[in-house]
């Protein structure tokens, strides 16, 4: 038995460097053939790639992102949830569907999609000897996302992924993850409130030893720091009226 899948995504971490050598057009087919092969909810392939390369583009999607690597990397995907070409069989069979495109479910089928097929796309590329980096910063201004890329109605762009070959001075690793007694809960969840806190303490010190050894002690927070930071400022406040005026979300 091959341990080959299993050790590469072990190995996963976000890269942020990237060396100036663009994917040819054999390599980017081959990853949008990869994730078109993932698991798809009842066939419905509620999923766009787009692929950016012109620089004038990505330059203007890294005001969006803030981040360099938006624009310095050998290639730019974007992830766009779309039930457009559903919405126009809709028009064309008048059907009705606009009940289940438009509604609370329909929005976490599209976005469970993507994310099976922007998984299947980082692994492969992974395999190939490349590394990647999500960028959901994309999300910070839709509305200019949308116009930038040319998105249609029921097109709503949920991030981006910068690929290329590894810059020899990258020098990130994969972070510890939660323990695997923590997230894994068999036959019903354990809320034991006790043994959920112990496990989160022992865990933040791990973060926090992590931290302190990759920048020799200029960093120490632990992962409940990090979190109670991230999620206790409002993230993007709009985001429900974007998806409104996607035409998702409705129902």
């Amino acid at each position: 038995m091959s341990n080959h899948v299993y050790d590469l995504a072990k190995r996963h971490h976000s890269v942020r460097k990237f060396k100036n050598h663009p994917l040819d057009d054999a390599t980017i087919k081959k990853l949008v053939e990869a994730g078109q092969s993932a698991s798809t909810s009842s066939y419905l392939q509620t999923y766009s790639i787009i692929g950016v390369r012109d620089p004038k583009i990505k330059e203007s999607l890294k005001e969006v992102s803030g981040q360099p690597y938006v624009e310095e990397n050998g290639y730019l995907f974007v992830f766009v949830l779309d039930y457009y070409r559903h919405a126009l069989i809709d028009e064309k069979k008048d059907s009705n569907m606009s009940s289940a495109y438009e509604s609370a479910e329909g929005l976490l089928v599209g976005a469970i999609d993507v994310a099976l097929v922007s998984e299947n796309m980082a692994l492969c590329a992974e395999d190939m000897g490349y590394g990647i980096v999500y960028l959901g910063s994309l999300r910070n201004d839709v509305d200019r996302v949308r116009d930038i890329l040319g998105l249609p109605e029921y097109a709503f762009p949920l991030f981006g992924m910068a690929i290329g070959e590894i810059s020899e001075d990258e020098n990130g690793t994969p972070k510890p993850r939660l323990p695997f007694e923590h997230v894994f809960h068999e036959d019903q969840y354990n809320a034991d409130k006790e043994k959920q806190l112990r496990e989160i303490e022992a865990y933040d010190e791990a973060v926090k030893d992590y931290y302190e050894k990759r920048t020799n002690g200029k960093r120490s927070e632990t992962w409940s720091d990090q979190i109670s930071g991230f999620m206790s400022s409002k993230q993007r406040p709009d985001m429900m009226k974007w998806l409104h005026e996607t035409g998702l979300l409705k129902r």
